[in-house]
């Protein structure tokens, strides 16, 4: 088959455990097209989903959902009945309604869902000093778990399997961005020091056009803190504040103790 895999992919996480989806398709017997969709260029492409025979969709959650760019993305999509599935990365505290929503909008844009997954990664804040959530996966497991999800995947689209996701007491609102007050703006990235190259990487591959590559700051009311622009950084002179201090506060709050995060496990959702 020649299926066609759509992620989004700030601090690296999700692009690994689509990597590792894409290697098992290939050693199938699979051809397989990558697409990361993190760049506004990549998500204004317009596909027609019946050059490939499936599609597989891997978002990360920010905040008990994908990622505002995402939803906005699937809602322009027409998968002309094609079959898929889905999975989602995050740091180990929730998903909330990521796999209700993704589930709604993929079918909603004419897409057949045959499966869902969630993988276990290192969160994305941990690029910022004082926050470590989840530092060592996705593990063994976790990669053990993406093979089974690859496998079921490719039985589930050769053939009529069911698959639903509980709708019933769902309602689908649009993302909204909101600007982060108090501790949580320490998060928003900027450029530190003069040691930059001003090779414009953060400005052209911020997903929401947030960053200015010219004032090394951010734009507060669009920036997602995907710490996308920090990721990729060949100079490492972009960098968000201290937040050791909410670091403290948030995994007291939700009981993420380093037990409780180790005993995580990815899982398929059948």
């Amino acid at each position: 088959m020649n299926i066609a895999l759509f992620y989004f992919s700030a601090t690296g996480i999700t692009e690994t455990i689509s990597n590792h989806i894409a290697t098992i398709l290939k050693r199938e017997g699979n051809s397989v097209k990558l697409i990361n969709i993190i760049t506004p260029d990549s998500r204004r492409f317009q596909y027609d989903f019946l050059e490939f025979d499936a599609c597989i969709f891997g978002f990360p959650v920010f905040g008990g959902r994908p990622p505002k760019v995402a939803e906005d993305w699937m809602r322009t999509l027409d998968g002309r009945g094609q079959k898929c599935s889905m999975f989602f990365t995050y740091g180990a505290r929730d998903l909330e309604w990521a796999h209700q929503v993704t589930y709604y909008l993929l079918t909603q844009a004419n897409f057949q869902v045959v499966l869902s997954a969630e993988f276990i990664g290192k969160h994305a804040f941990n690029v910022a000093k004082g926050w470590s959530l989840a530092e060592n996966r996705p593990n063994q497991l976790d990669f053990d778990i993406a093979t089974d999800f690859t496998l079921q995947s490719i039985k589930r689209i050769q053939k009529d399997s069911e698959f639903g996701v509980d709708l019933s007491e769902f309602t689908y609102k649009p993302k909204k961005t909101i600007e982060s007050r108090g501790s949580w703006a320490n998060f928003y990235p900027s450029r530190v020091n003069d040691d930059c190259s001003m090779c414009y990487l953060c400005e052209k591959e911020c997903p929401v056009k947030a960053f200015d590559a010219i004032s090394g700051e951010t734009n507060r009311k669009l920036c997602v803190q995907c710490m996308h622009c920090v990721t990729i950084c060949p100079d490492k002179v972009i960098h968000t504040g201290e937040v050791s201090q909410l670091f403290k506060k948030f995994i007291d709050n939700f009981g993420l103790t380093e037990d409780v995060v180790e005993q995580k496990r990815s899982k398929i959702i059948f």
